[in-house]
């Protein structure tokens, strides 16, 4: 009975261990309007969990810009969750401080991230814009400067992850009228187990930053 136990589990963790993933990413942006779309799915988009973020708007304050987004979560082709919320430049600033806090404590989490970032397989990324200033001069130069944006990302994207795919991107210039359009498709693979086996390479690393401390913390007589 316990060896069928045993049998179950095992297999059970192979098979979590082997889920493939996909992350789905669309970013679009058509005049003043925003969308974002992020799908995570797994086992062919059998199981899927698909996020919708269309910005509503950008407002500018005496503390910076402040982002007013709507978001919606489906699951399975049915409406889960939508709220309204809002992106404030000081939750930026504590997300960020949070952020350098955990990486102190955490001395090699760079590393860590580096090596899972490696695991994850691009198979698509495509980036189209349309533009235009309504000058011919202008469209021209700023043209150049969107190709170097473009091509310092991807150049640093393709150091980080793993590219199967050759990325296509393409400026198309409106020479007589104000316009920028532009698109971002990605697809990402990777498997479970390499997002549960960092998820262990974390834990153990802040336990044992956390017992070098205990260890360092004087003791009074």
């Amino acid at each position: 009975m316990w060896g069928w136990i045993g049998f179950t589990l095992l297999c059970l963790i192979l098979i979590v261990v082997v889920t493939p993933l996909q992350i789905t990413l669309f970013y679009g942006r058509i005049g003043d309007n925003d969308h974002l779309v992020m799908e995570i799915s797994a086992w062919f988009r059998l199981i899927r969990r698909k996020y919708e973020i269309p910005i509503l708007a950008i407002t500018q304050t005496e503390k910076g810009a402040e982002l007013v987004y709507k978001k919606e979560t489906i699951q399975q082709e049915k409406m889960k969750d939508e709220k309204v919320a809002d992106l404030t430049h000081r939750q930026v600033e504590t997300w960020y401080k949070r952020y350098k806090k955990w990486l102190r404590r955490v001395l090699d989490l760079q590393p860590i991230f580096k090596q899972f970032l490696k695991t994850v397989r691009c198979t698509r990324l495509e980036w189209h814009t349309v533009m235009g200033t309504g000058q011919a001069d202008e469209t021209g130069a700023l043209s150049g400067m969107i190709w170097g944006v473009k091509s310092m990302i991807v150049g640093v994207a393709s150091h980080t992850l793993s590219f199967r795919t050759i990325p296509k991107m393409s400026v198309q210039l409106v020479w007589n009228q104000s316009l920028l359009q532009t698109q971002l498709n990605g697809v990402f693979r990777l498997y479970l187990g390499h997002v549960l086996l960092t998820g262990i390479k974390i834990l153990l690393r802040l336990r044992k930053e956390r017992g070098r401390k205990w260890k360092t913390v004087p003791t009074e007589a």
